[in-house]
């Protein structure tokens, strides 16, 4: 589990700590009655330091801190203590929430600390992993708001990465990228990689995930060996388990599938095949491709089986849901019909709850997280900006007026393309030249004016038919202007037409088209639903992604990888 190596976080707040040499052989010739006579600072540096420590030690450890921490009546130190036994307890989430619980209400009083935020990261960390996510999102907005209140930015930091996961399990990994791009910026000064480490390590490896899910695998396996070189060379390894399973996944993608299924079988090591995890039932489902694409086809389906068996309706994830499609077609080209007709009634019930919780989380981040969050960004710049007399002013108005249209789309995209933008304004002021022209001439020909004739009005509609029929709306750069000499007629009279038989504009009639044509290829044609979303756009006749999203979202109501995903794809 990624949040895990959070526990950790407590080394960084305690004075500096012995070297591991000194903590071994301390070990070896005190027994645990002499422990009551260190101090807390002392027995906090053997308890994190002293990886080499058996259980029953460490046990022991934690007992005497948190019993000297209890008689002074220090919250800080109790809650430390609390922290101990929750690192003792890997895995055991009703025993993590019953300790973040401790931390929380032992804290809930205590200023200028990094707690109570580190008892609500902890908390958050584990109802994410519990599949809890609107509870998760709720605590970890606590642990922000606590942490600006303290002004701790590496704690703003790490709620607001946790946070960014919840999006990548919404499908929006383009939003989560951004935030992982800010924090490495952050965390990437040379005092701050020492001093944050963990941090560090864990937004590398973020980063190496994020340009994994949008096709981007050059660079994840960049930030990956960086995540695993820095990971190595920390004293607890900080999520190394993670890195290594990204890498299996970097792997399979660039073709290495024995190297993909070395990482893989690792991770399930490493993870001792704890399948509360996602990152095993993600493994399992990689392990099958890769064994696919082997032609270890009684490897793939028994890998594949796994991830079924582990599936329930709490824990079923977007990421898997590639395992169901394949046993599918596994199901049905061995003609077992009962396997079949069993597996899409699971999957069918999976995916209802799934949309139902996804659709509250969504609606939840956008409003608590998303928004307030723009809002405060402004706030920000207009307080810098009090003192820039007229430039201030510009910029005041700017960062109003983009705070105001993020609010109102959410989170679709906020720009169209400044090309189709400039073309739309010149065919609208063409029309208006052209509209002024023919009115001067007064024509005495009605099927010269500004009233169509019926039967020209016909000829134009089997002229757009043709134009439709002919996919001639794929072209990029298409004008009112361009169409209309292509079929041989006055722009004017084609915008009438579009505008009064079309119910829409020419702009929005050349982009539905499209988009309609887009949506049944991706029903229908399994290779284009393999396309990343920038060649779909330029397939489609856009000029770019931003407007081809941003078309797509207003006709279909989500955007086009989660569209993709609907139907099995895994463009981004």
């Amino acid at each position: 589990m990624k949040w895990i190596g959070l526990l950790v976080m407590l080394i960084f707040f305690m004075p500096s700590l012995y070297a591991t040499s000194q903590l071994r052989t301390e070990h070896k010739t005190i027994g645990t009655d002499s422990l009551k006579n260190k101090t807390l600072k002392e027995l906090a540096t053997i308890f994190w330091k002293g990886k080499h420590l058996d259980s029953i030690y460490k046990i022991n450890l934690a007992k005497v801190y948190l019993s000297k921490a209890k008689k002074l009546g220090d919250e800080v130190r109790i809650a430390d203590g609390y922290q101990m036994f929750m690192y003792l307890n890997k895995g055991q989430f009703k025993t993590y929430l019953r300790y973040s619980d401790s931390i929380i209400d032992i804290t809930k009083d205590v200023k200028k600390s990094h707690y109570p935020g580190t008892g609500y990261i902890f908390k958050g960390g584990v109802l994410r992993d519990m599949e809890r996510y609107n509870e998760a999102l709720n605590c970890l907005l606590k642990a922000k708001k606590s942490a600006e209140i303290n002004n701790d930015e590496i704690q703003v930091l790490i709620a607001e990465e946790i946070i960014a996961e919840l999006k990548t399990i919404l499908g929006k990994d383009e939003e989560a990228l951004e935030i992982y791009k800010k924090h490495f910026f952050v965390l990437s000064k040379k005092d701050e990689i020492k001093r944050n480490s963990q941090n560090y390590i864990s937004t590398v490896y973020l980063l190496g995930s994020s340009y994994n899910r949008i096709q981007e695998y050059d660079s994840a396996h960049y930030y990956i060996n960086k995540g695993i070189k820095h990971s190595l060379a920390s004293y607890h390894h900080f999520f190394y388990p993670e890195l290594v399973f990204t890498s299996g996944v970097n792997n399979y993608h660039r073709k290495k599938y024995k190297a993909a299924i070395d990482s893989l079988q690792k991770t399930l090591s490493l993870l001792d095949n704890n399948v509360d995890n996602i990152n095993v039932r993600m493994s399992y489902l990689y392990l099958g491709k890769s064994y696919k694409q082997l032609n270890e086809n009684a490897k793939a389906i028994e890998y594949l089986e796994k991830v079924d068996s582990v599936t329930n309706d709490s824990n079923y994830r977007l990421e898997i849901r590639e395992a169901f499609e394949l046993l599918k077609d596994y199901y049905v080209k061995k003609g077992d019909n009962d396997e079949s007709v069993k597996l899409l009634e699971k999957w069918i019930r999976y995916e209802k709850i799934r949309q139902k919780k996804y659709k509250k989380l969504n609606q939840e981040i956008v409003e608590k997280f998303d928004v307030p969050r723009l809002i405060k960004e402004k706030e920000l710049l207009l307080n810098q900006s009090i003192d820039d007399n007229k430039a201030s002013k510009i910029k005041i108005m700017i960062i109003g007026c983009l705070v105001l249209v993020v609010i109102s789309v959410l989170y679709f995209f906020l720009y169209k393309s400044k090309k189709d933008k400039l073309e739309e304004v010149l065919d609208k002021q063409l029309e208006k030249v052209k509209t002024l022209e023919n009115n001067k001439k007064k024509p005495s020909n009605p099927s010269s004016g500004l009233e169509l004739s019926q039967e020209l009005k016909v000829e134009i509609l089997q002229k757009l038919n043709d134009f439709e029929n002919n996919k001639g709306f794929l072209k990029n750069d298409l004008t009112l202007v361009k169409v209309s000499k292509k079929l041989k007629t006055n722009s004017t009279y084609l915008s009438k037409v579009i505008n009064l038989e079309k119910q829409k504009n020419f702009t929005n009639y050349i982009n539905d088209l499209r988009i309609e044509y887009c949506v049944e290829q991706i029903k229908t044609n399994k290779k284009f639903r393999q396309y990343a979303i920038t060649s779909m756009a330029k397939e489609v006749g856009f000029n770019n992604i931003q407007s081809f999203a941003k078309a797509f979202s207003k006709k279909e109501g989500c955007n086009p990888a989660e569209y993709v995903k609907k139907y099995g794809g895994t463009s981004v």
